[in-house]
């Protein structure tokens, strides 16, 4: 009876201490709708930066990410550029929790990250169809 009761006890003060320190004030710099859509339109823009294809470096690329349905953004480069027949991928972006920054990792079209306080993002692309030319980028919202 002393070891079930020695253990709820564990259990309520273990769960005590988890409500405690999970509960936390708001943040005062993150929106209070960081839905995935509002994600999607502050990593919308035009970026400049550095375009990787196969080795191949195109410095002061731009690269524009245009804000589609939902939480989906089109990625594609300027036209009429070295780079600019890198295929264009859609991504669906998640907001991240306690901040105003994004990404989407894992999706078959590669990762994008957008980090807000420094208005910087990674792309890397892969090829989802015979003929894709994937790219890497990272740069700066203009």
């Amino acid at each position: 009876m002393k070891s079930i009761s020695k253990n709820l006890s564990l259990l309520f003060f273990t769960l005590a201490l988890t409500l405690l320190f999970s509960c936390k004030g708001k943040d005062k710099d993150v929106p209070s709708n960081n839905s995935d859509e509002a994600a999607a339109a502050r990593v919308a823009g035009t970026y400049k930066g550095t375009v990787d294809i196969t080795s191949t470096e195109y410095f002061n690329a731009i690269i524009q990410v245009t804000k589609e349905n939902g939480n989906k953004v089109k990625v594609t480069a300027k036209p009429g550029e070295p780079y600019s027949n890198v295929t264009s991928k859609i991504f669906t972006i998640k907001a991240i929790q306690g901040s105003n920054d994004a990404e989407a990792i894992g999706a078959p079209e590669g990762t994008l990250v957008y980090g807000h306080a420094a208005k910087n993002i990674v792309i890397v692309t892969l090829p989802t169809a015979s003929g894709d030319i994937s790219f890497n980028f990272r740069g700066t919202k203009q």
